[in-house]
């Protein structure tokens, strides 16, 4: 966990960008806010040791009908190097909720609206100062334009950053870092991989085929990735739901944030990957340019809801705390009623990644 929050600090603050691409989109490198150290802490309960992952090997012997995922004991053959696949786990996504404070400027808000301009959101890749009613306390400390040495420890020791954990994550691409244009060794260019997901013109997930009873659920889990109570102001969990079937295997990742009285977010992502050509095509899926479902493609379909707590009053939904609370009955009905929140500029709405142990690229 320290050396988590010497990453996350060092990648908020862009230093050497641990892990991270050196893009500095929306960050003015002689603004006051990059001579200013952001410190961040990690959730609560951080689970670095849960991970949901799919990885494809290159070895011929190992691949199943239509080149099926690997065992774990596949992963250990040293002759078998991975091509790509994908994985969820918390590093990543805090990697990525750390990254998103480059462009979240350092000014205390003077006001408690969680609202912000469809531009802003972008920019700021999903997280936000919130502030709860009694910020006053914070907004009393003190500022760094005083001159007195407080002031000097606040700005080397700056705690203004988003303590909802509200990530933009939506997977880490897996690739084999040997499979370079000039054959040599580099490491991930961007954080997650996000660049090579292509996108799509509208959802390619077959929902009908995981709809069909007929088919067996070979595996199922939930996995717990982070969780924070929000110094008791509320709740923010993320996890992901993975379903096995004979034909396919799909993957729903929710980051679930409340609090209390101030705001709702939701912010869900679906994974799907089919393990033969055009499986269901037909009777699952409508035709269109995008092409039918292919094998060991991985389609992902994202989905970002969110209000503030007047919002929701005027829409008619429950406005008292505990009828959000996440093990609460009802809420993944309420979750559907919140309304759509802009995507980040870099993760299309829907979209697909190739990880067929073929390719070539």
């Amino acid at each position: 966990m320290a050396r988590l929050t010497s990453s996350l600090e060092e990648i908020a603050n862009d230093d050497d960008v641990v892990g991270g691409d050196d893009d500095r989109v929306g960050v003015d490198p002689t603004s006051s806010s990059r001579r200013r150290r952001r410190r961040l802490n990690p959730p609560e309960i951080t689970f670095l040791d849960a991970v949901v992952s799919c990885r494809y090997l290159r070895g011929e012997g190992r691949r199943d009908r239509g080149g099926g995922p690997s065992t774990i004991a596949e992963e250990d053959d040293e002759d078998d190097a991975i091509v790509a696949g994908m994985r969820l786990d918390a590093k990543g996504a805090l990697l990525e909720w750390a990254e998103a404070h480059r462009c979240l400027g350092m000014a205390h808000p003077t006001s408690s609206s969680t609202r912000e301009d469809d531009d802003d959101r972008r920019v700021h890749r999903g997280v936000s100062i919130v502030r709860t009613a009694d910020a006053e306390i914070w907004s009393n400390r003190p500022r760094d334009d005083d001159d007195d040495d407080a002031a000097s420890t606040s700005r080397d020791s700056e705690f203004h950053y988003d303590w909802t954990f509200s990530s933009p994550y939506a997977g880490t691409v897996v690739r084999d870092p040997r499979k370079t244009d000039d054959g040599k060794v580099t490491n991930e260019t961007t954080i997650n991989n996000r660049q090579m997901w292509r996108p799509l013109r509208r959802s390619r997930i077959p929902y009908r085929m995981l709809q069909d009873n007929t088919q067996p659920i070979l595996l199922y889990d939930d996995v717990h990735l982070y969780e924070d109570d929000l110094h008791d102001n509320g709740d923010v969990s993320l996890n992901a739901k993975i379903r096995v079937m004979p034909k396919c295997w799909y993957v729903l990742q929710r980051l679930f944030v409340r609090v209390d009285r101030v705001c709702v977010r939701c912010r869900e992502v679906r994974y799907f990957c089919s393990f033969f050509d055009e499986v269901g095509a037909d009777d699952y899926c409508d035709t269109n340019d995008d092409g039918a479902v292919r094998a060991n493609t991985i389609y992902r379909d994202v989905t970002w809801r969110e209000a503030a707590w007047e919002e929701i009053g005027d829409a008619g939904m429950p406005t008292d705390p505990a009828a959000w609370r996440e093990d609460g009955l009802g809420l993944g009905s309420l979750l559907t009623r919140l309304p759509s929140a802009p995507l980040p500029d870099d993760i299309p709405r829907f979209s697909s990644l190739d990880v067929n142990p073929r390719m070539k690229d």
